[in-house]
């Protein structure tokens, strides 16, 4: 029975005049629609919860969905960027080889002074002109071509390629020898471009001769820059050298006075001595004869060491210097001198266009101080500050390294300086502190 028949029932119950049954129908109806009521909230809420649920479920399934998806883009990038790197690592391989050829070597010019260097060119340059007259210079790709044109038209690529590889060469430095070297590669590839419609080409033979030209403009420039120096170190050497000879003649000369002096003393002495009147007085001249003769034996001592030093041209300082303040922390000039006084070369070089004086670490004397130096230079070699210019006397290196060598090649009661006193530069740095605080 639904609500309509309910409710009809009840009407006629009214008209037959039964209104207690009425009303207890209607209290017992009204209580049937609240609890159907309920009954359909809670089903209501069931199917709202069943709804929400599932669109819960079918958001994450989408989550879970789209993140798979990412995760196949994002593999499927890293196949591709892994594939890129490797990709980019073997171009990098093969353009760090062509790099080693495209560099202008002159290890076979080495040996060789400016002026072979210099005829090694010139017979270059007659091979280039014999490539040009035997046709070995152009290729000719039509030979269908007309004759003349083709002759023309060589002649017009040479002329170009000759021009432009001349402005090259004239203007090469150290700087720019590598890249004149590419310079010259991209004339050859554009004129070749160019006149490739003429159907001619510069050969590879030739291209290759422009090459060597330019190794060996870069070798002579290198050996003449060398041969200078070199000519200015022997100069420097000749001054030193002279400079040695005349202190040593000076000093023979001061110790010939001397020794003349103090014998006419003594000579005197014994004829005062032969004249005395008494033991006390005779005794009194031979003291003095006595102390006379044991600083003639001093000198004569002195005399020989020098004549030693004139004979044996070896003997010498080894020095170990540094200038922080100009050069760094442990940085170390080790030269040699035949000074009589090596701290008269200190002071030049202390002289000699640097900031600061040089600060001694040891001094040491040798008679073969040329070979104590060639060992140090030898082991401190690959610490050189200078590579490239051998005759620069400066290396890298930790003081204790240099003790080491010293002490085993030469002399082990050799001693050294640690920290130096650099008084000039650290004196400058408390000027600069103070400046630095009172601004």
């Amino acid at each position: 029975m639904n609500l309509d028949s309910v409710l009809n029932f009840m009407a006629g119950l009214w008209i037959l005049g039964f209104p207690i049954a009425f009303f207890a129908t209607l209290f017992a109806l009204q209580k049937t629609q609240q609890r159907l009521k309920e009954v359909s909230k809670i089903a209501g809420g069931v199917t709202d919860a069943d709804a929400y649920s599932v669109a819960k479920h079918t958001e994450a399934d989408r989550i879970i969905r789209d993140a798979e998806d990412r995760v196949k883009v994002l593999t499927k990038e890293v196949g591709i960027l892994s594939s890129q790197r490797a990709e980019l690592l073997s171009e990098l391989k093969t353009l760090n080889l062509d790099i080693v050829p495209n560099m202008v070597r002159i290890d076979a010019y080495e040996n060789l002074r400016s002026d072979e260097i210099k005829n090694e060119l010139t017979m270059l340059r007659g091979k280039q002109d014999t490539l040009v007259r035997d046709g070995s210079a152009i290729q000719i790709i039509d030979s269908t071509a007309k004759k003349k044109f083709i002759t023309t038209q060589s002649k017009q690529l040479l002329r170009c390629f000759n021009a432009e590889c001349s402005n090259i060469l004239a203007s090469v430095t150290v700087k720019n020898v590598d890249s004149s070297r590419a310079k010259i590669q991209r004339s050859f590839d554009a004129l070749n471009k160019i006149f490739s419609s003429d159907s001619v080409q510069i050969t590879q033979a030739y291209l290759a001769s422009k090459y060597e030209e330019l190794s060996l403009v870069y070798a002579y420039m290198v050996k003449e820059a060398d041969e200078r120096e070199q000519k200015r170190a022997i100069r420097e050497q000749m001054v030193e050298e002279e400079k040695v000879r005349r202190e040593l003649e000076r000093e023979k000369q001061k110790i010939e006075k001397e020794e003349a002096q103090f014998t006419n003393e003594v000579n005197k002495l014994m004829a005062y001595m032969q004249k005395a009147k008494d033991d006390i007085e005779r005794q009194i001249y031979i003291d003095k004869i006595q102390e006379l003769q044991d600083k003639l034996k001093d000198l004569q001592a002195n005399k020989e060491d020098i004549l030693n030093r004139e004979q044996n041209t070896r003997a010498g300082f080894v020095y170990i210097i540094s200038n922080i303040g100009s050069f760094g922390e442990h940085v170390f000039k080790i030269g040699m001198t035949r000074r009589l006084e090596p701290m008269d070369r200190i002071a030049e070089l202390s002289s000699a266009s640097v900031p600061f004086p040089f600060d001694v670490h040891a001094m040491i004397f040798s008679d073969d101080a040329p070979g104590l130096e060639a060992i140090l230079h030898q082991h401190f070699n690959a610490e050189r500050v200078n590579r490239v210019n051998p005759r620069k006397e400066f290396f890298r290196v930790d003081l204790d390294e240099i003790k080491k060598v010293v002490l085993e090649k030469h002399n082990a009661t050799v001693k050294f300086v640690d920290i130096p006193d650099a008084t000039e530069y650290r004196e400058t740095l408390k000027l600069n502190d103070e400046d630095t605080h009172s601004a």
